[in-house]
C-alpha cells in the first residue's frame, strides 16, 4: 500500500477531506472578484495583476486586474479584485 492508500484510509477513519490529510491547498473561486485559499504556504510574488501563492507542491497563480490581498493569517487568505486566470504550476 502506497501513501495515497494511507491518506485515503485516514481521510475516511478521520471523517476529513482527503486534501486536508494530504496538506493541499483548497481553493474556492466565488464569481469572477473572489478567491479564497486555505492551506497556504505564504504569497511569492504580489501586484495589482498577478498574485503567485505557494501550495506547498504547487504554485498557484491568480491574475486579472485591481487584485488585492484583502486579508491573510497563517492558513488562509482572500484575494478579491478582476480574477480572470488561476492557473496550478
Amino acid at each position: 500500500m502506497g501513501k495515497e492508500g494511507l491518506l485515503l484510509r485516514a481521510s475516511k477513519a478521520f471523517d476529513v477531506p482527503g486534501d486536508v490529510v494530504a496538506g493541499l491547498p483548497r481553493i474556492e473561486l466565488i464569481g469572477a472578484g473572489e478567491l479564497r485559499m486555505e492551506q497556504h504556504r505564504g504569497i511569492l510574488a504580489y501586484g495589482p495583476e498577478e498574485i503567485h501563492i505557494s501550495g506547498g507542491k504547487l504554485v498557484v497563480r491568480v491574475k486579472g486586474s485591481g487584485l488585492e490581498l484583502r486579508a491573510m493569517n497563517p492558513t488562509e487568505l482572500l484575494i478579491t479584485g478582476e480574477i480572470r486566470v488561476v492557473e496550478l504550476v
